[in-house]
């Protein structure tokens, strides 16, 4: 036993010796922890507490109103207010019908600043509004109801409306009411307008809140909703039709070869083309014949057999070789004459029609002689 205890030391030290000379394993690669999934962010602020709202309800208003919107319609007519707004070329307008009635002891005055947004169905914002009592005109854009009050209900026979200026284009799918309704915990009442997806609105529209379209002459038929309109409207000579601040109508369009411009006839190989139109000023506010007419840049042109376009070579009175002169007081009505200068063996196509620098209307010519 004592020569195998002797051994046991000598065995130790023979293996350790083995062990520090034979090469150092390298330790396995640890595989690294999978990364969370990158999350996107989204700035900004979440979406106003509200309810939703119909065409002809009435609601109790923290403000101390009763308030409702009756209708909504789109249109190409001057807006009269305290600012009167009118359709630009690539604009139209969009009008609310509303009522309000004072709930309050006191007297209560409405102030409409911040009280409505429209959003349309690209999802761009229109905040605003100009407020108007159709008794009042221009004359006053405030209103103070004594208790119990109201204002725009249709028994009273004296409208009140909203009126908005906005692109020709736009469809609105959504009007914002931003006040509280009482007893509410919410900032906005949303009116979904008929027809919206909620892809566009946030929610399907609501068939109660429909807007009235566009004259069916001022509006895109690929648009079935009738927000959109044409950037050139189909004339009807003989009608009256919004352009601006005014109605304008074609009376009459013929060529001619007698001196119609300062006593004088059209050049050698040349011939006027004439338009007899009548315009009517819708507006409370005087106008000039520069609102008609549109100063150097007029909307009037003809285009012709070669596809040629041309401005007016000139503006006459009715039935005189002179300029056309004119204010226009609310409701007045005045013709004259708008005169391009043609090639003799060209025939005109199309006329357009335009007030200032408002919506155009186009005519088809061609059957003139």
């Amino acid at each position: 036993m004592s020569h195998a205890f002797r051994l046991t030391p000598l065995l130790s030290i023979a293996l350790a010796a083995a062990a520090a000379a034979a090469p150092a394993q390298k330790p396995k690669p640890v595989a690294p922890a999978p990364r969370p999934p990158v999350q996107n962010e989204v700035k900004g602020q979440g979406q106003l507490a509200g309810g939703n709202g119909q065409f002809g309800a009435i609601y109790s208003l923290q403000n101390g109103f009763n308030f409702t919107i009756l209708s909504a319609r789109y249109t190409l007519e001057p807006f009269i207010a305290y600012e009167t707004l009118m359709a630009g070329a690539d604009q139209k307008l969009l009008i609310l019908d509303i009522a309000v009635k004072n709930a309050r002891k006191e007297d209560n005055w409405l102030n409409i600043e911040g009280m409505f947004t429209l959003v349309d169905d690209k999802g761009q914002l229109y905040p605003g509004g100009n407020l108007a009592l159709q008794s009042r005109g221009s004359t006053d854009a405030s209103l103070t109801l004594r208790p119990g009050q109201g204002a725009g209900q249709p028994e009273l026979k004296d409208p009140l409306r909203v009126g908005f200026a906005i692109p020709a284009n736009a469809r609105i799918v959504k009007i914002m009411l931003n006040r509280p309704r009482l007893g509410k915990q919410e900032e906005v009442v949303r009116y979904f307008i008929a027809g919206a997806s909620q892809a566009e609105a946030g929610e399907a529209g609501d068939p109660h809140n429909s807007i009235a379209p566009l004259p069916e002459e001022a509006r895109d038929p690929t648009d079935p909703s009738g927000a959109v309109a044409l950037e050139e409207g189909k004339g009807t000579p003989g009608a009256y039709l919004a352009s601006g601040y005014f109605d304008i109508r074609l009376d009459g369009f013929a060529y001619s070869s007698e001196p119609l411009l300062g006593g004088n006839a059209p050049d050698e190989g040349k011939k006027y083309a004439v338009a007899t139109v009548t315009v009517k000023n819708l507006t409370n506010t005087n106008l000039s014949m520069f609102d008609v007419t549109g100063g150097d840049q007029p909307l009037y042109e003809i285009s012709d057999s070669d596809g040629e376009r041309e401005k007016p070579a000139g503006y006459r009175k009715a039935k005189r070789d002179e300029d056309p002169e004119h204010e226009f007081k609310h409701g007045d009505e005045y013709t004259f004459r708008v005169i391009f200068t043609l090639p003799k063996d060209t025939t005109a196509k199309k006329l357009v029609l335009g007030a200032g620098r408002a919506h155009k209307w186009a005519f088809d010519v061609s059957g003139a002689k």
